[in-house]
């Protein structure tokens, strides 16, 4: 896999244990969530509106000057010396890390269920409108909101919204064990058959991307055709080189390919949580429980925080990195012996509300935890909507990491909701976006 597809795939994506059941009892939110808060009192009650967690998170969050407003501060901290109290809400992958940095600790603070969505978005979600001409009636972002198995979580998260359109920059590092860290820059638009002048119903969204800095890699341009996940087709790329001023099919750009710009840190199917086909693995629903996961992580839209502020020996510094206590799905991947991948099994942690995958275990073929990933979301504002904010991926064997999807010294704030041309998303076009 080429080291810019593999790059720009980084950067564009920027409870009850028990055995799961068809919830056919009990009162749920709109996206198939238990409405009411836990027995133990660690996760809330669910409210349809989210203003009162947005106003309590940007509270939380302000500098405390001349605000007349205290700082939140956590409700604990967990770290190796007290690990074990808290291991009934702490995941393997978690508990590894925890063993792995001697100074690694998580802040623990208030839950919000701050996911939401438009009304529009929530009416086609409850089936409102299931019988209508509207043209997103095939276009199902929840379509299984009480999963009977592994996959249909898994679909759940590749199909959810992502909003109608944005454009991006952001950067992303590898951070050796020493805390020292390299940065590489890519724009990015996004956009969904809605936002553009003639929608295609058998597309997701599409993509074009292209590095900004540094220098020496500026000029390539990717595009991605990404289909409706419950259609099962195969996803479709292009890259644009300018050394040899082509266009040419980049087929090898999902499942475990990897590229020189993470460092081999990541497989290309881990970006946004999962992305790609379901095809290698087996999927097994262990069921749900509730866990300590990286949510509503507002701080690091902080322009102030710069990368040095953020990034260090542990990867990333626990006082800008929010866990609350969350209902969470537990899907278990195994490899089919058919089949081809560099992890042999994989656990992932996707949030009930937003069916985002939170975090996710990664087993070597040698059956050795090896990499454990971290996805903190927060409720995006523009469009209502939830949202990756960082992305960290830890290897366990060099206490290297890979972080992606921060902004904090990107200038340009994201856009969402233009609209644009279809025509800008063809392959014929990479050359004239080459030239703007």
């Amino acid at each position: 896999m080429t080291r810019f597809v593999f790059m720009v795939m980084c950067l564009i994506y920027t409870c009850m244990a028990g055995v799961a059941k068809s919830n056919t009892t009990g009162t749920f939110t709109y996206s198939g969530a238990e409405s009411e808060g836990s027995s133990d009192g660690l996760v809330p009650e669910y409210h349809e509106s989210s203003k009162k967690y947005k106003v309590l998170i940007d509270r939380s969050y302000q500098s405390g000057k001349n605000s007349g407003i205290e700082f939140e501060r956590p409700i604990f901290t967990v770290n190796k010396t007290n690990m074990n109290e808290h291991s009934l809400h702490l995941s393997l992958g978690l508990q590894a890390v925890l063993k792995k940095y001697p100074n690694y600790e998580i802040q623990v603070f208030n839950s919000y269920r701050s996911s939401n969505h438009p009304r529009k978005i929530k009416l086609q979600i409850e089936g409102g409108l299931e019988h209508s001409h509207h043209p997103d009636k095939l276009r199902k972002y929840i379509p299984f909101k009480f999963p009977k198995n592994g996959a249909e979580v898994m679909l759940n998260h590749l199909s959810r919204y992502q909003g109608e359109s944005e454009e991006k920059k952001v950067h992303s590092f590898v951070v050796n064990s020493k805390g020292v860290f390299t940065r590489v820059g890519v724009w990015s638009k996004r956009v969904s058959p809605n936002a553009l002048d003639k929608g295609v119903n058998e597309m997701q969204y599409y993509v074009l991307a292209r590095y900004f800095e540094p220098a020496s890699l500026v000029g390539d341009i990717l595009l991605v055709h990404e289909p409706i996940p419950l259609l099962k087709k195969k996803r479709k790329a292009w890259i644009y080189s300018s050394a040899q001023r082509r266009v040419r099919r980049a087929p090898d750009a999902s499942h475990d390919a990897t590229g020189r710009g993470s460092q081999g840190l990541i497989t290309a199917d881990q970006i946004d949580g999962f992305n790609g086909d379901l095809d290698r693995f087996d999927w097994k629903l262990r069921g749900k429980e509730t866990l300590l996961v990286p949510y509503n992580l507002n701080k690091l839209d902080d322009k102030n925080i710069k990368y040095s502020d953020i990034l260090g020996k542990n990867c990333i510094k626990a006082e800008l990195v929010r866990y609350e206590f969350h209902r969470v799905w537990v899907v278990e991947a195994r490899l089919k012996q058919s089949s081809r991948h560099i992890y042999s099994k994989r656990v992932f942690y996707v949030d009930e509300d937003s069916w985002m995958v939170l975090m996710e275990d990664a087993y070597s073929t040698r059956g050795d935890l090896w990499r454990v990933a971290f996805h903190g979301l927060i409720q995006q504002k523009a469009e209502n909507f939830p949202w990756y904010r960082l992305h960290v991926y830890h290897d366990l064997n060099n206490k290297m990491c890979f972080v992606s999807g921060l902004d904090n010294e990107v200038v340009s704030p994201p856009k969402f909701g233009f609209k644009d041309k279809v025509r800008n998303y063809t392959p014929d076009a990479l050359r004239r976006t080459n030239l703007r």
